[in-house]
């Protein structure tokens, strides 16, 4: 089955003007810049916030994809970015794009400032594709005003496994229909905003139960499932014109692929190229986390993921390791493991991606709009309290918040009520006679926030003494689902990494106000 050819940063013609630049740098880039080019690292930075000599002299050895900086400004990021740019134009190289994960806004990879969008989960909770493409065009506009050109996202797995260990608040969380509907909206959204999508993890990581940022994860997927669970919201995607797709390293044996798939010719040639139809670009996951670092050096991953098919190796690795790499892919280029048509095939693309981006004219970083970014913003939309599963009526009375979270904190805050930070589970903490009780957990979102058993014990006994309470629970599941005995809002606030959405505040407000 094929999904359509109509991948909007790679349709034909790009005119005349884009052609002559790509063709230019084709002609002009030697053999080591070309494998140069298809390398994702991390970004280094001086005491004054500059970049450093390593990320200069893997510029000048023609970097492709600098990956997004983390704890510093918007208007540090959006400076950084500038003098990336005019660094790579001085030393006669193609700009270089920037990559982020940028699934909730710029916030999400720089630490904090810019508007602050809902999770994937939320999206998925508002089951709007409208919703979906608001906030990816809104995120994706925000980006490039700071000199992103490339988000990781959107994540179109299928959660089909409850016990999921690392996708929580970053999957849809619906079947596979609403997922592509989602997904490609998604899509849309981020290319219609100037930024390059991603649909990931290909071929769906919904059903591990290994996360691989520490380990192999190896799927007993059938060909049943494969076929109609986890591969459709990427033909939509596909379908929908993606830039670019990521591929996950998972292990699906019973249909052949024994090692990680994005090690694999025959997930990214022949599952992706042929059987899809698929143009853009194919990036790996991240070649550090530990379901390949465990048994392949960096140079080594690599090598397979370039010889595998990948057009980009995400190794995500200092700019000081460059030139090892470069120097195990030329060797591999000689020996005839790298194929030298495929290298410019894959160069290409990536320059063809430029042109798209509108970087064959220059870079369009507005400084002074990073400056008001840094203060960080709200997502004012009328869909909002969609963006929460809620089974509670709006309080009228005095509340006080009670949990031992930072989550806890932050919605007393946004509340503007008091806040005991105390455990919600301990004997009394619940009974506050003349308030509603707003009782906040925070398990990690990626066990669905089911049946959190003390919570809801407590919640009961406070409800049996007279207590008015609220259950407020850190989760990816419906509200009916979580079985606490109360009224409830079930809100993907928190990833698995720890960081809290302010829109999932916003949303929680809104409802219980």
């Amino acid at each position: 089955m094929r999904s359509g050819n109509r991948q909007a940063p790679f349709a034909d013609p790009l005119g005349d003007e884009a052609e002559t630049w790509v063709d230019r740098w084709l002609g002009r880039l030697t053999p080591r810049q070309k494998l140069a080019q298809r390398l994702v690292v991390l970004p280094g930075q001086m005491a004054d916030g500059r970049p450093d000599a390593d990320v200069r002299a893997a510029l000048a050895a023609g970097l492709g994809v600098l990956h997004g900086l983390v704890g510093t400004s918007v208007s540090g990021a959006g400076r950084y970015h500038a003098e990336v740019d005019d660094l790579c134009a001085g030393l006669g190289v193609p700009p270089v794009l920037v990559a982020a994960n940028l699934e909730s806004g710029i916030g999400y990879t720089l630490g904090g400032g810019g508007t602050d969008f809902p999770y994937p989960r939320g999206v998925g909770f508002s089951g709007s594709a409208e919703v979906a493409r608001r906030v990816a065009e809104a995120a994706a506009r925000e980006a490039r005003l700071v000199g992103f050109h490339w988000t990781f996202s959107p994540c179109v797995d299928v959660l089909t496994n409850p016990d999921d260990p690392i996708l929580g608040v970053r999957a849809f969380g619906v079947d596979a229909a609403r997922t592509g509907q989602l997904g490609a909206a998604q899509v849309r959204g981020y290319q219609e905003g100037g930024l390059l999508a991603t649909a990931k993890h290909f071929p769906g990581h919904g059903d591990s139960a290994q996360d691989t940022h520490s380990g192999s994860a190896v799927l007993a997927r059938t060909r049943r499932d494969h076929d109609r669970l986890h591969l459709p919201p990427f033909h939509d995607a596909v379908a929908a014109g993606v830039a670019s797709v990521m591929v996950a390293h998972v292990a699906l044996p019973a249909l052949g692929v024994d090692g990680p798939a994005s090690l694999s010719s025959q997930v990214n040639r022949t599952w992706l190229r042929e059987e899809m139809g698929y143009d853009g670009l194919v990036v790996t996951d991240s070649l550090r986390m530990g379901a390949i670092a465990a048994r392949w050096s960096t140079p080594a991953a690599a090598v397979a993921a370039l010889a595998a098919g990948a057009d980009v190796a995400n190794v995500k690795c200092p700019a000081g390791e460059v030139p090892a790499l470069l120097d195990a892919l030329e060797e591999a280029l000689s020996a005839g493991v790298l194929d030298s048509a495929e290298l410019d095939r894959s160069v290409a693309r990536l320059l063809r991606a430029r042109t798209w981006l509108g970087l064959h004219r220059g870079h369009g970083i507005d400084l002074g709009r990073c400056r008001e970014l840094d203060a960080g913003g709200e997502w004012e939309d009328p869909e909002l309290a969609r963006t929460v599963s809620a089974r509670v009526d709006p309080v009228a009375g005095p509340l006080v918040v009670v949990g031992d979270s930072d989550l806890a904190a932050r919605v007393a805050a946004r509340l503007g009520v008091a806040h005991v930070a105390v455990r919600p589970e301990e004997p009394g903490a619940l009974v506050r006679p003349g308030t509603t009780v707003v009782a906040v957990t925070c398990p990690l979102p990626v066990d669905g926030g089911r049946d959190p058993e003390a919570f809801a014990a407590a919640v009961r006994s406070a409800r049996a003494a007279g207590q008015d309470v609220v259950a407020v629970v850190n989760s990816t599941c419906a509200a009916e689902d979580l079985r606490v005995g109360a009224p409830s809002v079930s809100v993907p606030a928190v990833d698995a990494f720890g960081i809290v959405s302010r829109a999932a505040l916003a949303a929680v407000a809104e409802v219980l106000r």
